[in-house]
């Protein structure tokens, strides 16, 4: 077994920030992890290659840089090729992190799909590799088709169903007359029709009205 790499300290100019990073990180992110690190102390040091470039932790460095540290705890993955370094900062992004440029993911995962990286390895499945290494142009629609209607008929369903509960909850009968006061000489005409409709429907009250209506329309 090779032995662990080992937690060095490092000047924070050092590091360098990988230029196709695919994780982007917000300034509320920054300022929470600043404030973790201050509370807490250094929990996860930043992982490096060997030439400094980041591979975890882009937004630790930049965390630091806003609490004025000078130095930083790193790991420096010197066992790792540059496609395996390559390989592992997109797998820690796509395991840990939530908001990505997914234009940078498919530039990283084209040029290591030409790789002996295995890149089901990082996290993705077969269709999002698929989709992510293809040519554009070249994409068969049929590819994301079964998806696409899939997903248009459970929100079909999910529209239905929510259609049914909302039908079911009772509602004030002035929302649907558009009206919420009569005279009373109005009130007996109202009374004694729906005395006729009840007696023409064998129903009673709303149930007797809407039959009414609805045989009529």
């Amino acid at each position: 077994m090779s032995d662990q790499p080992k937690i060095e300290l490092w000047d924070i100019d050092k590091l360098v920030p990988y230029a196709l990073n695919a994780k982007n990180h917000p300034e509320h992110e920054i300022e929470k992890l600043a404030n973790a690190i201050l509370t807490y102390g250094w929990t996860q040091p930043i992982v490096v290659w060997t030439n400094g470039d980041i591979i975890a932790g882009h937004g630790r460095r930049l965390a630091a840089i806003k609490l004025g540290r000078k130095k930083v705890p790193v790991i420096v993955r010197s066992d790792l090729t540059k496609d395996q370094a390559d390989a592992l900062r997109l797998a820690d992004n796509r395991v840990t992190g939530s908001s990505y440029d997914m234009a940078m993911i498919q530039d990283e995962l084209r040029r290591l799909s030409e790789t002996d990286i295995d890149l089901l390895t990082l996290g993705f499945d077969e269709k999002e590799l698929d989709f992510s290494t293809a040519d554009l142009g070249e994409i068969d629609t049929d590819f994301f088709t079964d998806d696409i209607s899939g997903a248009v008929e459970a929100q079909q369903q999910a529209n239905a169903k929510k259609t049914e509960e909302v039908d079911d909850t009772a509602a004030p009968v002035g929302d649907a007359l558009g009206f919420k006061r009569v005279t009373i000489a109005q009130s007996r005409i109202i009374r004694d029709f729906m005395s006729k409709v009840e007696d023409d429907t064998g129903l009673k009250g709303a149930d007797a009205l809407v039959t009414y209506i609805g045989a009529r329309s």
